[in-house]
């Protein structure tokens, strides 16, 4: 009976050992969201930022895994470019070229010099459309669409519910190469409505104004929203 007691004793130890060592190294699932986007919304900006700033950019090993920041912001942009000090792939072929020849008024440097239009100068000053578009898809995850009926209205907001993988494209492409508001508003078939209230978010998110929007808002904000906004602005996209 002692002898079948110990063995009971040493089996049991073996599973708590084995449990502990499991919860140990478990891994990740996707299933697992920061604190700060179950907290209270009182809580929630200031969990967001400490959670951010513990998180060096592009450290992480996989797209899924990245912050929305890190989307907008990749470490790696050279495509497939293989020498850093030619960037640039130019549109529709496999060339590459420094990015002091895009725009510089010399043609020749892309085929059918596709660097010298103006969509490619006006994208040449933004995050590439690419990058745009899986932020879009990062905070539709994280915001639903609240966050762009907040941005849009209505009606561009009930378009992405019924096809957001074409609005997502849409709407990257033009904060992409719009070279106004105006023609993000054509390109998007925004009513002048909704062109205003378009033009009063970005001009409250430029002015850091954040106590005017939602906290859901605020969050994009920082998640990345703002630096897109002051690429936007520098590159000419508020000018009438």
């Amino acid at each position: 009976m002692p002898s079948f007691l110990a063995i009971l004793i040493s089996l049991l130890a073996i599973l708590v050992k084995i449990d502990s060592t499991t919860a140990i190294v478990k891994p990740f699932d996707g299933t697992h969201r920061p604190r700060w986007l179950t907290d209270s919304h009182r809580n929630r900006i200031e969990l967001f930022k400490k959670w951010l700033g513990n998180k060096p950019i592009g450290s992480a090993s996989n797209e899924g895994s990245l912050s929305p920041y890190d989307l907008l912001h990749p470490v790696h942009q050279f495509k497939g470019c293989i020498d850093p000090s030619e960037p640039f792939q130019c549109p529709q072929s496999e060339r590459c070229i420094a990015l002091q020849f895009i725009c510089d008024g010399h043609s020749g440097d892309c085929p059918g010099n596709v660097d010298e239009n103006e969509e490619t100068c006006i994208a040449a000053k933004r995050p590439a459309k690419e990058n745009i578009e899986k932020f879009l898809q990062a905070e539709y995850e994280l915001h639903d669409l609240k966050l762009f009926t907040f941005l849009f209205g209505n009606k561009i907001s009930k378009s992405i519910e019924e096809n957001s993988p074409f609005w997502f494209d849409t709407l990257a492409s033009a904060f992409s190469v719009a070279k106004t508001i105006r023609n993000f508003a054509e390109k998007t078939h925004m009513s002048p409505e909704e062109l205003t209230h378009f033009q009063n978010v970005i001009q409250m998110i430029h002015d850091g104004r954040l106590e005017e929007i939602p906290i859901f808002a605020q969050e994009a904000v920082n998640q990345g929203l703002a630096s897109l906004v002051e690429k936007l602005y520098e590159s000419g996209f508020m000018d009438q």
